[in-house]
């Protein structure tokens, strides 16, 4: 055991009673639970596989509950995440692992565009298969990983979907869900009640051991966003709700900034650094949202 991890073992049984204090009274609010019931085509772009389980996970199961298609699109091939196995054996192993979450998230198919772990980018081939497959699912909301996140491929991504979107006649809603950088609770316009479905997401988060990640703090975010609803709840997602025009602008918005935002925030997966990870560079990134929603 390393050092930091010793200091980190002994600090816990204080820290993570302080964090979730702290915590507990930024994630305060009144939000109005959302619906999801009338929404039956669901397309969820997962830059990596565990990001549909991380992010919109007891979302997506709720949506299949309700009798709708959830339809998973993986950007890259997993082949980059810190493991011991060889690239190739770890490329088989997480879409193995992603078998088992499609039984237990009731996702109705999963495609890969096979990039590159690292390199998603909109090219013109990758807008034209994005495009292709929003045609084919007709989907009446998009799940997106969003612009603002400590990794460049979450990044790429949302900003691929605005430029694919900036082609099509797109209708329906396009909600991004929150992997590495925390949202700022004033920005959350989605709030889902997924208490019942929380069991499966974890479930789901035990299947991922082809990599070294940690997923308790996601799933402590998920508790405490609870508290973000007018009558609290045992656990929530939250979303940033936006239609076509409002999310290309905001991508778009950001684009211009060229932020290095891996350099910038810090990953939220460890209850035990939440605190740092979530209000480091702050008030940077409530000014990042301010300014490209509006």
């Amino acid at each position: 055991m390393s050092r930091k991890e010793t200091l980190m073992n002994i600090a816990r049984p204080v820290n993570r009673p302080v964090t979730r204090r702290i915590l507990k009274r930024h994630y305060s609010a009144d939000l109005e639970v959302t619906s999801v019931e009338g929404e039956k085509k669901v397309l969820v772009l997962a830059p990596h596989m565990d990001d549909e389980t991380i992010g919109p996970g007891a979302t997506l199961r709720k949506h299949a509950e309700h009798g709708a298609e959830i339809h998973c699109l993986f950007m890259t091939d997993g082949g980059g995440s810190v493991s011991d196995l060889s690239e190739e054996e770890l490329k088989q192993s997480r879409k193995g692992e992603i078998d088992q979450v499609m039984d237990i998230l009731k996702l109705s198919d999963v495609s890969y565009l096979d990039l590159p772990d690292g390199s998603v980018s909109s090219s013109e081939e990758n807008i034209q298969f994005l495009k292709q497959k929003i045609e084919e699912v007709s989907p009446d909301v998009i799940y997106t990983t969003p612009y603002v996140d400590a990794h460049t491929d979450h990044t790429a991504t949302a900003q691929l979907l605005a430029d694919t979107l900036k082609q099509m006649d797109y209708r329906g809603i396009v909600r991004m869900y929150e992997i590495n950088c925390a949202f700022p609770p004033d920005f959350i316009n989605c709030l889902v009640d997924t208490s019942d479905q929380y069991g499966k997401k974890v479930q789901a988060t035990e299947v991922f051991a082809s990599q070294a990640i940690a997923f308790d703090g996601f799933l402590e975010l998920n508790q405490l966003k609870g508290n973000l609803a007018k009558s609290p709840v045992q656990s929530a997602e939250g979303f940033i709700e936006l239609d076509k025009g409002a999310f290309i602008k905001h991508c778009d918005t950001l684009k211009e900034k060229e932020i290095n935002f891996p350099k910038t925030f810090k990953q939220v997966n460890r209850t035990d650094t939440l605190l740092w990870a979530i209000f480091k560079n702050y008030d940077q990134k409530k000014d990042f949202y301010r300014h490209s929603i509006k």
